[in-house]
């Protein structure tokens, strides 16, 4: 981004804010005590901070972007160069941005450059914060000047904006998997996942009708007298699923700004697992809801970004139906050494869902945020599934689960 045309800001600062407030009140003393002077000594300061104010406006060109993604509650240092592209110095510069959204704040206060002569460059740094994880369009932000008397700023505003990821907050977790030596013929349609897109040498056999020839090891051929073929395995990454419920019971209560706890826990918690077994296990696929997010043709690491770029827009849905998914989810499971449930209640729906993993023969791991006295179930589950776990929304939310 360079920048400099734009609509002219103007704002007022704290002093001037004052400024102005003591000119009003010593208008009104002019009706009662002969005030005159002051008033016209006042009123002659505020005109002539706005008239050099505005012939001496600043024209910055402005070089840097947004992050295309940073984890909610962490302060990203953001790095602008500011030129002086007019011919006269600029003084009192400061960077911001006029209209953050309510879930970002700009944190550490504001670097003042005093001075910036014509054509000189400086670099300056932007503290901001993410409060909550999602999608924000953010403008670019304004370089302004309280030049000459700190009472006005001047600055140019632009209607560019860019797109920032606040992805949600993860971290490493022990996650005791039992990694099912249970691997997937893929067959050439999938993408090796351990070390990028290559395929494990297995060793040279003769060559047969139908083996392609770029497989023929020329050395080997050379040594026996006969061509012979290079084998690959194919099949050597075991592959998980993770399950995130997003249906938000009635018993939940929701915050002042439009979030729930639980909700929040639980899409951690899910960025979380994917960021630790992501290494070990090759990520298939990811059910948020009723949204269902495949991966087959991506390499180990997109995969990672693409979760946790997923896990920033989920938001709470309701009535949602599996009954459609689950049938595409039933072939799927024979594929899958590993799958991951992430729930925020307890139903037939998902029940059914475990059920069909289990037929498949894939370990599951089933987490239940919250207390099990209020997680709500429907009639006719009596009972918890054998490998369940409750976890405190506040202890994920405050990162104290270490261990699974």
């Amino acid at each position: 981004m360079k920048k400099t045309d734009g609509r002219l800001c103007l704002g007022l600062t704290d002093a001037g804010k004052m400024v102005l407030r003591g000119t009003g009140f010593v208008a009104l003393a002019t009706l009662i005590v002969p005030a005159f002077g002051v008033l016209s000594a006042l009123v002659s300061v505020v005109l002539m901070a706005l008239l050099v104010g505005f012939v001496l406006r600043p024209k910055i060109q402005i070089s840097g972007n947004l992050p295309e993604r940073i984890v909610v509650g962490q302060t990203a240092q953001l790095r602008y160069v500011l030129k002086n592209v007019a011919r006269l110095p600029a003084y009192n510069l400061c960077m911001s941005f006029a209209a953050m959204p309510e879930a970002i704040e700009q944190v550490g206060g504001e670097h003042v450059v005093s001075r910036l002569g014509p054509g000189e460059t400086t670099e300056v740094t932007v503290a901001i914060q993410p409060k909550r994880r999602g999608y924000y369009r953010i403008k670019q932000p304004i370089c302004q000047s309280s030049f000459p008397f700190n009472l006005f700023s001047f600055g140019t505003s632009r209607d560019d904006e860019e797109t920032l990821i606040v992805l949600p907050a993860f971290s490493r977790i022990q996650i005791p998997l039992r990694h099912i030596s249970r691997y997937v013929h893929a067959s050439g349609a999938r993408l090796a996942g351990r070390t990028g897109v290559f395929l494990e040498y297995a060793g040279n056999r003769p060559f047969l009708q139908g083996d392609s020839p770029r497989n023929i090891d020329a050395r080997a051929w050379a040594r026996l007298s006969v061509p012979a073929t290079k084998e690959y395995h194919d099949d050597f990454d075991n592959y998980t699923a993770l399950v995130l419920d997003t249906g938000i019971p009635e018993v939940l209560s929701w915050s002042k700004s439009s979030e729930v706890k639980e909700l929040e826990a639980a899409v951690s918690l899910c960025a979380s697992v994917a960021f630790t077994i992501n290494n070990d296990c090759l990520i298939d696929f990811l059910l948020a809801g009723p949204d269902l997010h495949q991966f087959t043709a991506l390499p180990r690491i997109v995969r990672l970004d693409k979760i946790h770029e997923l896990l920033a827009g989920v938001e709470p849905s309701k009535g949602y139906s599996l009954k459609q998914i689950n049938p595409k989810l039933a072939n799927r499971f024979y594929e899958i050494s590993e799958v991951v449930f992430i729930l925020l209640k307890w139903d037939k729906a998902y029940r059914r869902l475990l059920e069909l993993a289990g037929q498949a023969g894939c370990h599951c791991t089933v987490l239940l945020i919250g207390e099990s006295s209020r997680i709500h179930l429907d009639e006719g589950n009596v009972s918890w599934p054998e490998n369940v776990r409750f976890l405190s929304p506040d202890d994920i939310l405050t990162g104290q689960i270490e261990r699974l």
